[in-house]
C-alpha cells in the first residue's frame, strides 16, 4: 500500500504545484491589470468636465471679445476624434498650440491663452486624450498624447498664413506631451514653451506604488513587472517610455525651447524643469525661473512678467 499512498501524495503534490501556478498567473493578471487601469486613468474624464464649472467664468472672460470657434480634428493615428477651440487673433499670422495639463481642459488656460494672445499668437487649444471631450481612452503620461499634439500642429501648419510661425505651448503633463511630440517630429514647431513641465512621470508613478506596497503589502516591483506587461501589450510602451529626459536624450530638437519653473512649485518640482533644460541637445535652450509662483501660475499672477520673458 506504501507505493500507492506515494503515487497519491505525487499527484496531490502535483495538483498543487499547478494549482500555485495558476493562482500566480492569476495574481499577477490581477495585478497587473489593475496597476495599468490606474496609471492610465490618474484623473477620470468625467472628474475633468466637473472641474470645468471651477474655471468657466474665468474662460468665458476670456472668449468675450474674442472670435472662438470650436473645432474637432479626426486622429491620424487612432479612432477618436480631438476635439478643440481655435481663437483666431486677427492681428497676426502666428499660431500657438496649447496643451493642458492633468485633470485641465481646452478651457482650463485661459490666463497662458490671453498671454499669448496679447503677445500676437492665434490659438489652438484642445482636450488631451481621457479629458474633457476627448474620448480616447487612457491617460499615457505624454506617449500616445503626443499623437494629439502633432495632429494640431499640423492643422496649424494647414491653416498658418504665410510668414506666420507655431509655437508650442504645454503645461505640466502637457509639458510632457509637447516634449514627447517635439521628439518624434518638430519640422513643424518654430518655437516651444514647456510651463512647469513633467520630466520623469516615473517619479509620479513611483509613489503611488510604494503607498500601495506600504498600505496592501503588494511589492513595487510587481506592480511594475505586470503593470508594464499590460502597458506593453495594450498601449506598446512601458514605463521607462514615460521619462521625457530619455525621449530629448536621444533627439535634436532644432527649435527654440524656453522652460519655465519655479522654486515653489508643489507639483512639479523644480528639478524637473532643470532635468529636463539639461537633456535637451542643443544650445537654442533658455529656463525662467519664477520665485514663489504656484505650480504653473505664471502668467496669471504676473502676466507683465510673462509676457517679457
Amino acid at each position: 500500500g506504501g507505493q500507492f499512498m506515494k503515487k497519491i501524495l505525487k499527484r496531490i503534490g502535483f495538483i498543487f504545484l499547478i494549482f500555485i501556478i495558476i493562482a500566480s498567473i492569476g495574481m499577477g493578471y490581477f495585478i497587473g491589470n489593475e496597476t495599468f487601469k490606474g496609471l492610465t486613468n490618474i484623473t477620470p474624464r468625467e472628474k475633468t468636465v466637473e472641474n470645468i464649472s471651477l474655471y468657466k467664468d474665468k474662460y468665458k472672460k476670456f472668449a468675450e471679445d474674442k472670435k472662438i470657434k470650436e473645432i474637432k480634428i479626426k486622429s491620424s493615428k487612432f479612432d477618436h476624434e480631438i476635439p478643440g477651440v481655435f481663437v483666431e487673433n486677427k492681428n497676426t499670422n502666428n499660431i500657438a498650440v496649447m496643451v493642458h495639463g492633468l485633470g485641465g481642459t481646452k478651457y482650463s488656460m485661459s490666463s497662458q491663452a490671453q498671454g499669448l494672445y496679447d503677445l500676437g499668437f492665434s490659438l489652438l487649444i484642445f482636450d488631451q486624450r481621457n479629458s474633457g471631450e476627448n474620448l480616447a481612452k487612457y491617460s499615457t503620461f505624454g506617449v500616445l498624447e503626443s499623437y494629439d499634439c502633432l495632429d494640431y500642429l499640423k492643422y496649424a501648419k494647414n491653416n498658418i498664413k504665410k510668414d506666420g510661425k507655431i509655437l508650442l505651448y504645454g503645461e505640466s503633463y502637457g509639458g510632457a506631451s509637447s516634449i514627447i511630440a517635439a521628439s518624434r517630429d518638430d519640422s513643424l514647431i518654430d518655437y516651444m514653451i514647456l510651463d512647469c513641465p513633467v520630466s520623469d512621470s516615473n517619479e509620479f508613478s513611483d509613489k503611488v506604488f510604494k503607498k500601495i506596497e506600504k498600505n496592501q503589502g503588494v511589492p513595487v516591483a510587481l506592480m511594475k513587472f505586470t503593470g508594464n506587461i499590460f502597458l506593453k501589450t495594450k498601449l506598446g510602451f512601458s514605463l521607462k517610455d514615460i521619462d521625457t529626459r530619455k525621449w530629448l536624450e536621444n533627439t535634436e530638437i532644432k527649435c527654440p525651447v524656453l522652460i519655465i519653473n519655479s522654486n515653489s512649485d508643489k507639483v512639479t518640482p523644480y528639478h524637473m524643469g532643470e532635468d529636463i533644460y539639461k537633456a535637451i541637445n542643443s544650445d537654442k535652450k533658455e529656463i525662467y525661473t519664477c520665485k514663489e509662483i504656484p505650480h504653473t501660475k505664471f502668467a496669471e499672477k504676473e502676466p507683465e512678467n510673462f509676457k517679457n520673458i
